[in-house]
């Protein structure tokens, strides 16, 4: 139960440090169109996925080659950010296609909307 605790707010630590980070570092960037969904720190607290959308226009593998070129960097601004923690997580970046997915579902139910509005009217 403490080590869920532990692990959900160092969660939240990184998903807030790393979403301000986004903005004030990088912010003439195209990272600085990311937005951080969620964090997934592992039990042993030594890995950490960061599930990120991307509201610009570039592409998304371009963007994750970025993410991976900056990743070192970030980690030792997070190290320094989190410098009570004993092990600072390897962190990953992943895009998080949610967004995209509620997005093809809003569509296709505009879509079937539309067509029983047609077939009503005749």
């Amino acid at each position: 139960m403490a080590g869920e605790i532990r692990q959900n707010r160092i969660s939240q630590a990184i998903q807030r440090f790393v979403g301000k980070l986004m903005i004030s570092e990088y912010g003439g960037t195209e990272l600085s169109m990311i937005m951080i969904q969620k964090v997934k720190v592992t039990k042993d607290l030594k890995y950490a996925k960061i599930y990120y959308t991307f509201l610009g226009g570039k592409s998304i593998p371009l963007i994750q080659n970025t993410l991976e070129e900056e990743s070192r960097q970030i980690r030792f601004k997070l190290a320094q950010h989190l410098g009570h923690l004993k092990f600072i997580p390897e962190i990953s970046f992943v895009y998080d296609k949610t967004a995209d997915e509620i997005l093809k579902v809003e569509k296709i139910l505009d879509e079937i909307k539309q067509e029983s509005n047609g077939d009503e009217k005749k």
